[in-house]
């Protein structure tokens, strides 16, 4: 590997750590008044895109009073990202980070939101962000084409990696064919594994989350959650962009200077930017249940009789998965 691709901060550890079991913490080594100064900017962030409605966005559950905005979506943009954020990035290198971690020369970022929810506890579903043959799944991690990366500017602690041991064709896999995979990510309520089947992450403050997407992996917080999340691959691009507070490369859509339309149709003709929601805020109807929901769980009573009953669910309980019924409650565990 070339010199200008060895980032010390990146140990041996780190990669013995992602290549066996798929995930790894970074140190950042940022001062603090710059990591202050960046949290700062991701809340001033928050605010604006509420105040003044932008979009692209996520809104997952959100509720009667408070604005819940889960995801700010396009965050480089400059109608929304500010000096403090953009200084971070400067400072941060994240580009030479996935340089030295993934060997590769030119590390292009395809897929970057700003995870921004309220004070709620959150839990969403066990997903893959990256396909591949499932065969290869209990092979060395390095060997993937994509790596996810989290940032964390604030202390955050839930998020679930499945360990490999428990993954398709582990030791102990509780992810016995691909049928079983398919039900785990289609499942239209949030599952739990048993809990010595994977690792929940303690992001502490100024610290990067490398790890596998193919990994089963699952959304998880409680409390405010304000963190970048960001896919990269290895680009063969000559022309790549670039914003210039940051070391590596980005598709189109992702540039500051991208000029983009809330217009559905006018949207629809950009393929990058056509999967790119931009969510409206949910009805007052269901605004009010969601709630209601997080105290009561009248909401979720109804539901989890019914999916319980489900052949999928009688399945997937033979291999440990049970309904979390207090995700997403004041309750969740």
């Amino acid at each position: 590997m070339e010199d200008n691709l060895i980032d010390l901060r990146i140990s041996k550890e780190n990669k013995i750590e992602f290549n066996t079991r798929g995930w790894t913490l970074v140190d950042l080594r940022l001062k603090d008044d710059l990591i202050k100064n960046a949290a700062s900017g991701l809340r001033m962030m928050k605010y604006n895109s509420i105040k003044n409605d932008f979009r692209p966005r996520r809104i997952y559950y959100d509720h009667l009073i408070t604005n819940n905005l889960a995801a700010i979506e396009l965050p480089f943009n400059r109608q929304i990202c500010n000096d403090r954020v953009k200084n971070f990035f400067k400072e941060a290198k994240i580009g030479s980070l996935v340089k030295t971690l993934m060997g590769w020369n030119n590390p292009c970022c395809d897929l970057a939101r700003l995870f921004c929810m309220g004070k709620y506890n959150y839990r969403g579903n066990w997903h893959r962000d990256y396909s591949e043959d499932l065969e290869k799944i209990q092979l060395n991690s390095e060997i993937r084409k994509v790596v996810l990366v989290g940032i964390y500017l604030i202390p955050q602690s839930g998020f679930r990696i499945l360990k490999k041991n428990y993954e398709f064709n582990g030791k102990s896999s509780i992810v016995r064919n691909k049928k079983i995979d398919n039900l785990i990510r289609t499942f239209p309520f949030p599952l739990s594994p048993p809990e010595n089947a994977y690792n929940c992450i303690e992001g502490k403050i100024g610290t990067a989350l490398f790890f596998d997407p193919f990994l089963l992996h699952q959304g998880s917080n409680f409390g405010e959650r304000l963190d970048f999340h960001m896919k990269f691959c290895n680009s063969y691009e000559k022309n790549d962009k670039k914003n210039n507070f940051q070391d590596f490369s980005v598709i189109n859509i992702l540039h500051e200077d991208y000029n983009f339309s809330s217009d559905n149709s006018r949207r629809m003709k950009d393929k990058a930017l056509s999967k790119i929601p931009f969510t409206r805020r949910s009805s007052i109807f269901e605004r009010f249940y969601n709630s209601i929901d997080y105290r009561i769980f009248l909401k979720r009573i109804l539901k989890t009789s019914i999916l319980t009953k489900n052949e999928s669910y009688n399945i997937l309980k033979k291999q440990g998965w049970e309904i979390d019924f207090f995700s997403n409650t004041f309750m969740q565990k």
